[in-house]
């Protein structure tokens, strides 16, 4: 939506916040919404207590055609509201955890119907939830997936002669599948599972939960030589190179970009984080602007906590990955 779309002529828009459970004893978010008809239109609103109002809490809106969460923080970080050289994913999707997702007990797989599961090793990856991204770095996950397909849409048959026993497991469980209500499983091949794809298999991944509203990164390194994936709670970016990742992971993490999510995310939103929402941190802009002798420390800090033994030897590398090249080719050929 563009503050455009309605055109209505309203200005001196202000929003004062009720405390829902003292006056109607509700735990829901509420608000009493006032502002001026017929004027010259404004696109900020500012934010009260309905208690006391005598001075704004904070001003959101719209500002240079970007929608806000609190402007007046905003404007110290606009600079990086750009877009993302790396498209932001969500992780995979299954709606068949019970099946789906397992536990090793005793060097067993275990599945949610408590059943012990034999299987070929071949398409169990770990997987991490929103839950489980606390750490700044992790290598070691609590569950397993069984991941069917490397694209959306792939046929799944091979799963029978290459993996007889992960195919006599699911087709035993063939009801539960079956039993999925989202009808973005109707007419798929068995066994489907959405958000996968080339990203969901780089090995070095950086992270952040959708849920939860805490404005950190985690770095996500592989598991037994094999990449980790993220249920569809998560938000990743993918890499190649350890280097490339723990760079975007320090840029991500570092002030700037805190406050700026801050200032472009509401609170009380069911995801914190969207796609849309991470996709316009500008990381080159971020990386022009980091100190290198600042850099240099965050990633000895790392280095030290979790033994990367790494370097900035591939900084300039990271930066021409990030740089467009449009300009340049158009150039050779103008």
């Amino acid at each position: 939506m563009t503050k455009t779309k309605n055109r209505y002529k309203i200005s001196e828009i202000e929003k004062h916040c009720i405390d829902s459970k003292k006056e109607f004893n509700v735990s829901v978010e509420a608000a009493l919404f006032y502002c001026k008809l017929n004027s010259l239109p404004t696109f900020e609103c500012k934010e009260f207590d309905f208690y006391n109002n005598l001075k704004s809490q904070l001003k959101f809106g719209w500002l240079n055609d970007k929608f806000v969460s609190n402007i007046d923080t905003y404007i110290h970080t606009k600079e990086i509201d750009g877009e993302c050289p790396f498209v932001w994913r969500q992780g995979l999707k299954h709606d068949c955890s019970t099946v789906m997702e397992l536990d090793k007990v005793n060097g067993h797989y275990v599945n949610g119907l408590n059943e012990e599961v034999k299987l070929e090793d071949g398409l169990v990856y770990g997987i991490l939830k929103s839950s489980d991204l606390k750490n700044t770095v992790i290598n070691q996950t609590r569950k397993f997936t069984i991941v069917t397909q490397k694209k959306v849409g792939q046929e799944t048959k091979y799963i029978k002669t290459e993996y007889p026993k992960t195919y006599q497991y699911l087709t035993e469980h063939q009801a539960n599948f079956d039993a999925r209500k989202s009808s973005i499983y109707n007419n798929k091949p068995l066994f489907s599972i959405f958000g996968i794809g080339d990203y969901s298999f780089k090995p070095f991944k950086v992270a952040i939960s959708g849920l939860y509203k805490t404005f950190h990164f985690t770095l996500i390194l592989p598991q037994d030589n094999k990449p980790v994936m993220l249920d569809d709670t998560c938000y990743l970016i993918g890499f190649d190179k350890i280097e490339f990742a723990v760079y975007a992971l320090i840029l991500l993490n570092s002030n700037t970009t805190v406050q700026f999510l801050q200032s472009v995310t509401f609170p009380d939103a069911k995801r914190t984080f969207t796609k849309d929402v991470l996709m316009r941190i500008d990381l080159l802009e971020l990386a022009k602007q980091i100190n290198k002798t600042q850099l240099q420390s965050e990633l000895e800090m790392l280095n030290e906590k979790y033994k990367l033994n790494l370097t900035l030897n591939l900084w300039d590398s990271f930066i021409n990955e990030m740089t467009p090249v449009n300009n340049g080719q158009m150039a050779m050929f103008a």
